[in-house]
C-alpha cells in the first residue's frame, strides 16, 4: 500500500474515533497480511460505537418521555418523571 494510501486508511480510522494505538495495530496488521485481525478489530471498534448509540438513544428516549409528561400535565397539577434504565436483554 502506497504512504498516500496509508495515510487515507489511517485517517478514516481517525474518522471513526479509533484510538492511535488501535490504529496503529490496524496498520501493522496490514502490513503482516492479518486481514481477519484488522476485521475483528474493526468490528470491535464498532460495537462498541453501536453500544454508545444505543445508551444515547436510551437517554433521548428519556428526555422525550418526560418532555411528553410535562406537556401532558400542563394545567392538571400532575408531575411525573417516569423513566427509568432498561436492563439489556440479550
Amino acid at each position: 500500500m502506497r504512504e498516500r494510501e496509508k495515510e487515507a486508511v489511517r485517517q478514516n480510522l481517525r474518522d471513526a474515533g479509533c484510538p492511535s494505538e488501535a490504529i496503529e495495530k490496524y496498520m501493522l496488521l496490514g502490513e503482516e497480511d492479518k486481514a481477519a485481525e484488522q476485521a475483528a478489530l474493526l468490528a470491535e471498534h464498532r460495537a462498541a460505537l453501536l453500544l454508545a448509540l444505543h445508551e444515547s438513544q436510551r437517554k433521548i428516549d428519556c428526555l422525550d418521555f418526560l418532555t411528553f409528561k410535562m406537556a401532558k400535565s400542563q394545567g392538571r397539577g400532575e408531575k411525573s418523571t417516569g423513566c427509568t434504565k432498561q436492563k439489556n436483554k440479550g
